[in-house]
């Protein structure tokens, strides 16, 4: 393996209530270029009702930047998607670069209920195929589309301006992959399985779906010594009890499966890099690996012999967090290709 068969996304900030939409825009300049510096593919953008616009955002971020690529993260409810399709080629157009794609099958709760979206979890998962069907053949057959399907049906739709976009521009899609129905709509569309995973010990007998790529979202904290990256990591992310409670209920009302696993005990060796007080205390929407580097590099390098090779990470907030995710990442990548000869 070589390290260019890895892709390590990062994510823009989010948007706090009450940020000065200026502040919240510099703040996506800065992580931009921060990613950029320090060899990150791609940055996820967020969906939901609290936060900007994400196209708004992903110009934003590539106006900044030379190579990086937004993740854009896309819900039916909220945009066509032949409106999806047309954004994508146009940035694409702007940049010469690819704007990829993390289809969202649902979101928080409330957002749902706002919508009066009351369809269960696989059968949002079901409209997602069909958007992301339509999506790709839009992108990618140069032809007018007709599609009928259950929830999407459209006839002769024709996106001229794909004509223009070369393959070098040809988009990643995401998908999260930590239910059955979510691995088949990846398998559908082809995309990356996004998984929230527990240490890559629990998997050891696992047996994973074939023909599917894999990937997962994790937070990082690495230091010289595993003293200092929890020292780094318990002051970045106190404890926090009415965050706890916030993840408590969300976990309660949530039908989405990665929550479900994320809200159940996990136990790990004293020692062990994988800590989820983030998660639990509504810091963070992932698991952390916090330690030294060569400890997190063999959890890696774990992720890497389970077949997985797409890496979501949370958005180091310092220079110095970022150079540790590319040491980490380095490190493990090196170690592994040692131990594949």
């Amino acid at each position: 393996m070589a390290l260019s068969e890895l892709t390590i996304i990062g994510a823009c900030p989010a948007f706090d209530d009450g940020m000065p939409g200026q502040e919240y825009m510099e703040s996506i300049k800065t992580s931009a270029m921060r990613s950029e510096r320090h060899g990150f593919s791609a940055m996820l953008v967020y969906s939901d009702h609290q936060q900007f616009d994400p196209w708004l955002a992903a110009n934003h971020l590539m106006s900044f930047t030379k190579k990086i690529s937004p993740l854009v993260a896309v819900q039916p409810l909220y945009t066509h998607p032949f409106t999806v399709a047309k954004l994508v080629t146009s940035l694409s157009l702007t940049y010469d670069r690819p704007v990829h794609l993390n289809f969202i099958s649902g979101g928080f709760p409330h957002d749902l209920e706002a919508f009066c979206d009351s369809k269960s979890h696989d059968q949002r998962y079901e409209r997602v195929g069909e958007y992301g069907e339509i999506v790709r053949k839009l992108l990618s057959t140069g032809r007018p589309l007709t599609y009928h399907g259950a929830h999407y049906q459209v006839s002769g739709l024709h996106l001229r301006l794909a004509a223009g976009v070369g393959p070098e521009c040809a988009p990643i899609f995401t998908v999260s992959g930590s239910s059955p129905a979510g691995m088949a709509v990846a398998k559908r569309l082809g995309a990356r399985a996004i998984e929230y995973l527990r240490p890559a010990q629990h998997y050891d007998r696992v047996t994973r779906p074939e023909g599917i790529q894999y990937g997962t979202r994790l937070g990082i904290v690495s230091r010289g010594t595993a003293e200092d990256a929890w020292a780094v990591a318990r002051s970045r992310y106190p404890d926090d009890e009415l965050g706890r409670e916030m993840r408590e209920y969300y976990t309660r009302v949530s039908d989405s499966v990665w929550v479900k696993e994320l809200g159940s005990e996990v136990s790990v060796p004293e020692g062990h890099p994988y800590w989820l007080g983030p998660y639990k205390n509504g810091q963070a929407s992932c698991p952390f690996l916090v330690g030294a580097r060569e400890d997190i590099a063999r959890e890696l390098i774990g992720y890497f012999k389970m077949g997985l090779r797409t890496f979501l990470v949370d958005d180091p907030p310092t220079d110095e967090d970022a150079f540790e995710i590319q040491s980490v990442f380095t490190i493990a990548e090196e170690a592994f290709v040692r131990g594949t000869r």
